[in-house]
C-alpha cells in the first residue's frame, strides 16, 4: 500500500512539474541540413525554433568570431585582450556604434529600385551618427563609385546580370582621372613627363588586369591619389573643399566632370593641373618597370580586429592571386567575402560563395573551401528549396527545441 501512495504521488508530481516547466518533452523538431559546401540550412515548424536553428548553427560555425566582433562593436576587446586594444575601443566607444544600432537609417521601395552598398557612406550628413571613416558628400569609395554605374543604366535586372557585376574589374575612380587628365592635356596643362604617361595609357581599357602595364601604372596613381588631398599643401584649396581620401578624391573627380559636361569648363582648372601633375610624375616610374602588381595577400586568422595581430598564425591562408590586381574594383583581392545571386522566379537556380568558407574552425574541411570559386570568379549551387537542397546533402541534425510553450505560439502567430 506504501509503495502505491508512493508510486501515486510520483506520478502527480511529474503531472504538476510538465503543467509549469516552460519546457516541453514533446518540443517541435529543428532540423538542420549541411550541404556539400557545410552551409547550414534550417528547417522548423515556426520562426521561434527557425531562428533557435540559425543561432545553434551559426554558433556552431562561429561562436568566436561572433563574440570578438561584438565586442569589438561594443568597445570592450581590451577587457580580455588588454591595454594593446584599449585605443580600438575608445574608438568604438566615440562612434557609439552599439549604442545608435536601433537607429540606423532605412530605406523601403527606393526610388532607384535598387539598394546598393559597398562599404561606402550610404547618407547625407542629415544623419546624426559616424557611419564610416572618410569624407567628402558623397562618401563613395573605389567599388561603390562603380558598382552604382550598372545599376543605375539597367532597367531590367537579371540573374546574368548580377552574375556580370560580380565579376567586374572596371577601376571607375582610374577613368575618371584620367578623362580629368585628359582634358588638361588638351589645354597644355600638364607637364611632358605627365603627357609621356598619359599617352602610354591612351588605350588601356580600365579595367585591372594582371600582367598589364597599363593596370599597374594606373594603380599607382590610385595609390599616391589616397593622400593626395591635404591642408598645409599645394592641394590645400581642393583638401578644403572636397575632403581627403578616397571620398574626397571621387566627390572631387565626380563633381569636375559633372561641371564640365554642363558648362565645358573645369572647376579649380589651375589647381587640378598642379594635382593632376604631381600625381602623374610621381606615378611615372612605375612605366619603366614591367612588374605586375598583384598583391600577395595572406588571410589572417580573425583579422577583423584593428591592430591585432593573427589569433593563430598557423590558420593564416595565403590567397591565390586574382585576375585583378587590387581593392579598388567590384571583384578584387580586397573586397567582397560573401556573395549571393537569387532569382526570385526560380530561387533553385541561386548562386553563392562564401570566401573564407562556411566554418572559422582551421580543422574543418569546409575551413577556406571556396576561395578558388572567389579566385576564379565563379559561384557554387546555393539552391533554396528542400528538395534542390537534399540533392548536396552532407549531413543532417535533428535538436528538439528548448523554447517554451509560450514563445512557440507567440513565434506561430
Amino acid at each position: 500500500m506504501r509503495k502505491q501512495i508512493t508510486l501515486w504521488m510520483v506520478l502527480i508530481s511529474i503531472i504538476v512539474l510538465l503543467s509549469i516547466l516552460p519546457v516541453r518533452i514533446f518540443a517541435g523538431q529543428i532540423e538542420i541540413v549541411r550541404d556539400s559546401w557545410g552551409v547550414a540550412h534550417i528547417y522548423a515548424d515556426n520562426d521561434s525554433e527557425l531562428f533557435f536553428g540559425a543561432g545553434y548553427a551559426t554558433a556552431g560555425d562561429r561562436t568566436f568570431q561572433m563574440e570578438l566582433s561584438r565586442r569589438k562593436v561594443a568597445g570592450t576587446l581590451s577587457e580580455i585582450y588588454g591595454k594593446d586594444l584599449l585605443e580600438s575601443d575608445k574608438l568604438m566607444r566615440t562612434l557609439g556604434l552599439y549604442k545608435h544600432a536601433q537607429e540606423l537609417p532605412d530605406v523601403q521601395n527606393p526610388f532607384s529600385g535598387f539598394v546598393a552598398s559597398a562599404s561606402h557612406l550610404s547618407v547625407r550628413d542629415w544623419y546624426p551618427y559616424s557611419l564610416t571613416i572618410g569624407t567628402g558628400e558623397t562618401g563613395h569609395n573605389p567599388r561603390s563609385i562603380r558598382l552604382y554605374e550598372p545599376l543605375d543604366d539597367q532597367n531590367e535586372f537579371t540573374f546574368e546580370s548580377f552574375s556580370e557585376i560580380h565579376r567586374d574589374n572596371v577601376s571607375a575612380i582610374a577613368r575618371d582621372f584620367l578623362s580629368i587628365a585628359g582634358i588638361l592635356s588638351e589645354k597644355n596643362l600638364l607637364s611632358q613627363n605627365s603627357t609621356r604617361l598619359l599617352n602610354a595609357l591612351s588605350d588601356w581599357d580600365y579595367r585591372l588586369l594582371k600582367n598589364s602595364r597599363a593596370a599597374d601604372v594606373a594603380e599607382t596613381v590610385v595609390r599616391e591619389m589616397h593622400r593626395s588631398l591635404r591642408p598645409n599643401t599645394v592641394t590645400a584649396l581642393l583638401a578644403s573643399k572636397y575632403g581627403g581620401g578616397h571620398a574626397g578624391n571621387i566627390f572631387l573627380l565626380r563633381s569636375a566632370l559633372e561641371e564640365f559636361e554642363r558648362t565645358q569648363k573645369l572647376p579649380e582648372e589651375e589647381e587640378l593641373a598642379v594635382w593632376v601633375n604631381q600625381l602623374l610624375e610621381a606615378s611615372a616610374g612605375s612605366l619603366r618597370e614591367a612588374v605586375s602588381q598583384v598583391r600577395k595577400v595572406v588571410m589572417v586568422y580573425q583579422t577583423n580586429l584593428e591592430g591585432f595581430p593573427s589569433i593563430y598564425p598557423d590558420a593564416n591562408r595565403k590567397v591565390p592571386n586574382l585576375v585583378t590586381t587590387s581593392g579598388n574594383t567590384i571583384w578584387s583581392q580586397l573586397g567582397n567575402s560573401y556573395t549571393q545571386i537569387v532569382d526570385l522566379s526560380n530561387i533553385d537556380k541561386s548562386r553563392a560563395f562564401l570566401t573564407p568558407g562556411a566554418s572559422e574552425d582551421p580543422r574543418s574541411p569546409h575551413f577556406f573551401d571556396q576561395v578558388e570559386l572567389w579566385v576564379t570568379g565563379e559561384t557554387r549551387p546555393a539552391p533554396l528549396s528542400r528538395e534542390e537542397v537534399m540533392k548536396y546533402v552532407e549531413s543532417i541534425e535533428t535538436l528538439f527545441s528548448p523554447i517554451n510553450k509560450t514563445m512557440r505560439q507567440s513565434g506561430s502567430d
